[in-house]
């Protein structure tokens, strides 16, 4: 059976049925064999925006490509680490076909045929494989062939990235809830490639120790050392490139696969892990002549009549034929011999792990210290607030928020002061008690501290309409922040222009609410500053949802690139 590698973009399924059997198999594989579907994905780099996955799915037919009594379906899938989501099937049928209602290929003519997908991102899928099943149908007869991969690019997310202030993380304005402090779930890749000698299988010493497989190593080293990791699966997509000794050896795409999955996993020190032992660790994805890939090479080279070629090796009326194209050429062409077609005899893997990682949280909250002095007898701490609430803020300053608590609550006991409300909210903010610290606040609410504190809680809750009154009273980043998130962008971009700027998320904040309000020249101005300031926020900003309509706006591009 004929199987399929995707590169860059465009992939050919080729629906080959090898077969031994009775008579009616071999005419059956006879009728179908020169089927074919050329399919591909648009945008070829899927994309979230706003949690939400969507692409279109393409299949063409040349005309008396598609056997008239042929029924078949095609359904997309999507690997991530150990989960994989299933989407909608495209069904197809011929001429002929009788009791079925599915959209029917000319076959004078051709056909082509488009089926909108969508589905809900998840963790994981930035690093996710679309693949697909493939059963071809015809009468009472069925075969399943080997999956073949749509789009191995994985998913580019565009998102509202968490914020840190001051060292405070904070979330994105489209989720509305805050990052718990609890361990979540990353996914991270380990790839690399070996490539073979001509009609071989066998991995060359300099292909074992090349630098792909030297970093590989090195990283997967890593990945081993680190007890949180977990390793769930790995892909191994084989190669053949499509001239004549590689065609003609049926079984040097699975003898290839099997030197490469022994080599991978020694290298790697996969080999005696308990996944590995597991038979559906290694996902096998074979290519017996990649067509494709060759087409796309020699799209992608300098050959001067490669036009010429590619549309020789399409229009020829048979299997027979296109092989005598390609290999008149190879002796034509030395680059095609030299460079295009070595590299499409490989074996390249994808090494999947989780790795949980937390988020901290917390808050720059301001508190009223009382001077202490030496004169302050301890033997009045039992009768004198005052020095009960000074005792607990030396306490709070050493992080001994047990100790501050009992402090302060026995203070509160002789005198219920607006002062210690505060400083007792303070200590249950920095606890984790947000109920509790906003009923302290609430009761000192007199004092300015308090105010600028409780609007901290609110916007730590997610309250930013409420935040806002509160940390109205003294404009800083917050109030910003919190306007940001309540979608007041423009009042969030004037709290900007008013306040001093103190670091490059400031400014980059201030691009995102520029960005909202479509004032490109201030965006891109805040955006340029930020990333200046701190290089790594381009990453960010090439991702961020409050950037995405700018993605092809040259102002934005350029800062981005």
């Amino acid at each position: 059976m004929k199987r399929t590698f995707f590169m860059t973009g465009l992939i050919a399924l080729v629906l080959a049925f090898f077969m031994a059997g009775c008579n009616s198999m071999k005419k059956l594989q006879k009728e179908v064999i020169e089927t074919a579907v050329v399919g591909y994905v648009n945008p070829q780099q899927l994309e979230a925006v706003n949690g939400v996955v969507d692409f279109n799915y393409t299949v063409n037919f040349a005309p008396k490509q598609f056997d008239k009594k042929l029924i078949l379906k095609i359904t997309p899938k999507l690997q991530y680490g150990n989960q994989m989501l299933k989407l909608q099937p495209m069904y197809l049928q011929g001429e002929k076909v009788k009791d079925a209602n599915y959209p029917v290929v000319d076959y004078d003519k051709g056909s082509s045929f488009t089926q909108k997908m969508s589905f809900n991102f998840k963790p994981g899928m930035e690093n996710g494989v679309l693949w697909a099943d493939i059963e071809a149908m015809r009468g009472k007869k069925a075969f399943m062939l080997s999956p073949v991969i749509l789009n191995k690019n994985g998913i580019k997310v565009w998102k509202q990235p968490a914020f840190s202030l001051n060292g405070v993380n904070y979330v994105p304005v489209m989720t509305e809830t805050f990052v718990e402090d609890v361990p979540a779930t990353g996914v991270g890749v380990v790839s690399g490639y070996v490539m073979f000698p001509l009609g071989k299988s066998a991995i060359s010493e300099a292909q074992q120790n090349s630098p792909v497989m030297s970093q590989a190593v090195k990283a997967m080293e890593k990945v081993l050392a680190d007890k949180n990791a977990k390793i769930t699966n790995m892909f191994i997509y084989v190669s053949n490139s499509p001239e004549g000794a590689e065609r003609l050896n049926k079984n040097l795409a699975n003898n290839r696969f099997r030197s490469a999955k022994t080599f991978f996993e020694k290298d790697l020190n996969l080999q005696n892990t308990p996944m590995a032992r597991n038979p559906k660790f290694v996902v096998q994805q074979t290519v017996s002549e990649n067509w494709n890939g060759l087409y796309m090479l020699l799209e992608d080279s300098d050959i001067q009549n490669k036009e010429q070629i590619i549309k020789e090796l399409k229009d020829a009326p048979n299997a027979k034929a296109r092989n005598k194209v390609i290999d008149s050429y190879i002796s034509k062409v030395p680059e095609l011999q030299d460079v295009i077609l070595p590299v499409l005899r490989r074996a390249d893997f994808f090494v999947f792990y989780t790795e949980p990682t937390t988020v901290q949280e917390d808050v720059q909250l301001t508190y009223f210290a009382p001077q202490l002095t030496e004169k302050t007898p301890a033997v009045t701490a039992q009768t004198n607030w005052q020095l009960l609430n000074d005792l607990a803020v030396m306490a709070i300053n050493n992080k001994e928020y047990a100790k501050a608590q009992k402090l302060l609550e026995s203070a509160i006991a002789l005198k219920q002061d607006a002062t210690v409300n505060n400083n007792l909210g303070v200590v249950h903010a920095r606890m984790g008690h947000k109920r509790e610290a906003a009923q302290c606040f609430d009761k000192a609410k007199l004092r300015k501290e308090a105010r600028y504190n409780m609007g901290l809680v609110l916007m730590e809750d997610g309250n930013y309409a409420k935040a806002i009154p509160y940390l109205k009273d003294q404009p800083n980043i917050y109030l910003a922040y919190s306007q940001l998130m309540n979608n007041d962008n423009r009042a969030a971009l004037n709290t900007f222009h008013k306040i001093k700027m103190q670091n490059a998320m400031d400014y980059y904040l201030m691009a995102v609410a520029a960005a909202r309000v479509k004032d490109t020249k201030e965006m891109g101005a805040a955006l340029t500053k930020a990333v200046d300031m701190q290089p790594d926020l381009k990453k960010r900003a090439a991702t961020d949802i409050a950037f995405y309509p700018y993605k092809g706006d040259p102002v934005y591009m350029q800062i981005v690139k």
